[in-house]
């Protein structure tokens, strides 16, 4: 169970720095500033050279975590509601980044360990 849990940290650390690669280019765009730019290919040049060493990612893994990142990168913008509504909390609390880094993590984590346990 735990080489699941650190298996599942891995691909956290990869979606971190797509999240952040992402987050970088569209704060690029937005304020029409190439400096972010940098930070965004070093950001997709470290997931490209983790997932390339890193030969895990194949067949159902691969599906199950494409499937996973993509859902909860779909079903992210809709925290800050279920977070007012279930808690109270204002929505000014949550800046779109940090909420997408912690919908991965406290729900991706325990997902992709649970698909690391059973097909890894």
């Amino acid at each position: 169970m735990s080489e699941a849990f650190l298996s599942a940290l891995k691909w956290y650390i990869l979606c971190f720095f797509i999240i952040v690669g992402t987050t970088a280019f569209k704060i690029s765009s937005d304020t029409g500033s190439n400096k972010p730019v940098i930070i965004g290919v070093v950001a997709y040049g470290v997931v490209y050279i983790m997932s390339y060493f890193w030969t895990v990612f194949r067949g159902r893994i691969l599906f199950y975590s494409v499937a996973t990142f993509v859902t909860l990168t779909l079903g992210s913008p809709y925290v800050p509601d279920m977070m007012y509504i279930l808690f109270g909390l204002d929505q000014v609390l949550f800046e779109e980044t940090y909420t997408w880094l912690g919908t991965v993590a406290f729900v991706g984590l325990p997902v992709m360990t649970y698909v690391f346990y059973r097909y890894d």
